[in-house]
């Protein structure tokens, strides 16, 4: 007997298994009553309240982990480095804390005394759930655009707010974070989603003060996507299609609203990504198949090469200055900084970390600054800020987090390279050098898609399990970005199950990592929901605690509804079940598709009401598969924010994160 939809009903769907041989897939049907993309339903909000009773009731006995973890978190808080602000025309711009508010605040570069611009925080209180997607400052200074979303849906509301007045014009709700001025400071161009499918399709000129919309580009494909961002020149902008591999730009004057033809007409495989100073586009492009800087004058039509790099390396972005172009390449996973001139020619090259680090461009100034600034760290370093001065080719250390308590020299980092059919892949991982026994559990946290490299983030969060005896590790999975492009085509869409290899072995060695035998708990999120799913039905046995936040689980029967955002745009990413090759390909790692009767893990699983990225219905089906099918003892675990979507409030963040893991701490700390 089983607790559903509020009354005890019958549902003994493992003996109906055993009798007609059901496959996961007619299973998995059996609970499509638990979507509503309405979501009005009471039958369904009734069963997602009592997985939250369950859930509630289940987790209180990890509330001492839990408690001490926030405690920890809090006492451990750091002396931190001022982030550095964003220059622009002279001034910079930050959202600072300020007596625990949130400011957008304006100061007179190379100055310390600010101006307080708009109270962030006061509009974020009148909401149970909110996030600022964008702002951005009219050319006079006296307006600001802001993109936010109030429900977690992600689709944004458009606002504009004059700082003088406080008046407030609202503009739209169903936009992308796009925000562009257009010089005459009464114009705001943003990108418009689908009523159907939440695609981003078209770009809209808003004049505020007249309340006109119109829309000046519109793109009819439904496999293709709308952006839009300015150039360093702030006469234009870019207007951008792309689909997962080709991509298509066309340049917008912000004078006169009007969009050109294609800089190149679209090509299947062919990338371009453009910028525009003194009166020369500048386009980073694959082209030749390999990702090179080109130039062009904006009445010409013929690129010209500007910049090549070597043969391995990976051409991943570039930035404009005054005084020359910074590059920045990727070399076998690890990231350089070039500078090269207006004619192409290798000025400078520095690692954007030292050994043992990430570092990445977190800040660029405007054209006028040459001023980037990279922000560097690893699991057990804290995070710091350097400036680099193109002026003076001279790279300075700004400011760097300080924890009082936390001493590095207590902690190691370690990549382990992994065998995988063939495949060398690297696991970063970190442990308190004492603590580590035969026996140190682990944490195996994984996401591999979309060409995302996981950057070893330091957080207190991650040291507290640290200091509990618990080795934390990264899987950098082909599917994601670690090595360029091409680690992500060899994950991606028919090669997704590579990726998913590539977590189980990594499972198994961290397992082994120096000998021991360990437990290992997994931690995936959104696609790293698909990784992490998917590995545990190829060995359930091998982990002993999963954790997935809004995980993309019912894979072939979303990408089989156009009616879902996203859907059409991510065949190159998840496989065209349209196609009947893909679709078994797709069939064959589908994590719901291939739940089976065995003894499963236990999983906390949490999805948000309003997600419109990957629909709550998804991982609230995946959740009463596993319920039904496991043979194991652990607890299978649900969890619903009814007022969240894809992204968590980030007032309920820390909260969660410490519930999550002080979960996956209890189960790796039981018996066996």
């Amino acid at each position: 007997m089983k607790f559903l939809n509020g009354v005890l009903i019958s549902l003994s769907l493992v003996a109906t298994i055993a009798q007609a041989d059901l496959s996961a897939s007619d299973i998995a049907d059996s609970y499509q009553w638990l979507r509503d993309d309405a979501r009005s339903s009471e039958k369904v909000m009734r069963y997602l309240e009592q997985q939250n009773l369950n859930t509630r009731k289940h987790l209180k006995s990890v509330e001492p982990i839990q408690n001490a973890l926030s405690r920890q978190w809090r006492e451990s808080s750091p002396d931190r480095a001022e982030q550095p602000w964003l220059i622009r025309a002279g001034f910079e711009y930050q959202i600072e804390y300020v007596d625990e508010q949130r400011w957008l605040s304006k100061r007179a570069r190379g100055t310390t005394q600010a101006t307080r611009l708009l109270n962030i925080e006061q509009r974020a209180k009148t909401n149970t759930y909110y996030e600022l997607g964008n702002w951005s400052l009219s050319p006079s200074g006296r307006y600001v655009a802001l993109a936010e979303d109030v429900i977690g849906s992600e689709l944004y509301q458009i606002s504009v707010i004059d700082l003088q007045t406080q008046q407030e014009w609202l503009l739209d709700q169903r936009n992308d974070t796009a925000l562009i001025w257009g010089t005459d400071n009464e114009s705001v161009y943003g990108v418009l989603k689908q009523n159907q499918d939440g695609r981003p399709s078209a770009v809209i000129q808003y004049q505020f003060k007249t309340s006109t919309a119109t829309q000046i580009y519109q793109e009819n494909d439904k496999a293709w996507l709308v952006s839009a961002y300015q150039t360093n020149d702030n006469r234009y902008a870019l207007v951008q299609s792309n689909d997962e591999s080709s991509s298509e730009q066309r340049l917008l004057n912000l004078a006169t609203g009007e969009v050109s033809e294609p800089l190149r007409p679209r090509q299947v495989g062919v990338e371009y990504y453009a910028d525009v100073a003194d009166n020369t586009l500048y386009i980073n492009s694959n082209l030749n198949g390999q990702f090179e800087l080109f130039q062009q004058g904006l009445n010409a039509k013929q690129w010209q090469l500007l910049y090549s790099p070597a043969e391995l390396a990976n051409l991943e972005n570039f930035y404009l200055f005054e005084a020359g172009i910074v590059l920045v390449e990727n070399h076998n996973g690890q990231k350089e900084l070039v500078v090269v001139g207006v004619q192409g020619k290798e000025k400078f090259r520095q690692s954007l970390s030292s050994a043992g680090n990430v570092g990445w461009v977190s800040r660029v100034g405007d054209y006028t600054s040459n001023v980037v600034r990279i922000r560097s760290m690893s699991l057990v370093q804290p995070a710091k800020w350097q400036e680099f001065d193109l002026s003076t080719l001279e790279m300075y250390t700004l400011s760097q987090d300080r924890y009082p308590s936390y001493q590095a020299s207590e902690y190691q980092t370690e990549q382990i390279w992994v065998e995988s059919n063939g495949v060398q892949v690297p696991v970063t991982l970190a442990y308190k050098t004492l603590l580590l026994k035969q026996s140190s559990p682990v944490i195996l946290y994984g996401y591999g898609a979309y060409g995302f490299a996981m950057k070893p983030y330091f957080m207190p969060q991650i040291v507290s399990l640290l200091d509990r005896g618990i080795i934390y590790a990264i899987a950098h999975v082909r599917g994601g970005g670690y090595f360029g492009e091409q680690w992500h085509h060899d994950g991606r869409g028919i090669n997704k199950a590579q990726g998913v290899m590539d977590f189980v072995q990594a499972a198994k060695a961290i397992k082994a990592f120096k000998g021991g035998e360990r437990k290992v708990a997994a931690i995936g999120s959104s696609a790293g929901g698909t990784l992490v799913a998917a590995a545990v039905n190829q060995d359930p046995t091998l982990f002993t605690a999963v954790s997935l936040n809004v995980p993309f689980v019912d894979v072939v029967a979303s990408m089989s509804d156009e009616t879902l955002p996203l859907t059409a745009q991510q065949y190159q990413e998840w496989g065209n079940p349209n196609v009947a090759t893909e679709l078994k390909i797709m069939s064959g790692y589908d994590p719901i598709t291939n739940i089976k009767q065995s003894v499963y893990p236990a999983s906390l699983i949490r999805i948000g009401w309003q997600d419109r990225r990957v629909p709550y219905w998804e991982g609230a089906k995946y959740h009463a598969m596993l319920n039904e099918l496991t043979q194991g003892t652990g607890p299978q675990l649900l969890s619903t924010d009814f007022e969240s979507g894809h992204a968590t409030d980030r007032r309920k963040a820390s909260q969660r994160q410490a519930m999550d893991y002080a979960f996956l701490i209890q189960q790796l700390q039981s018996s066996d």
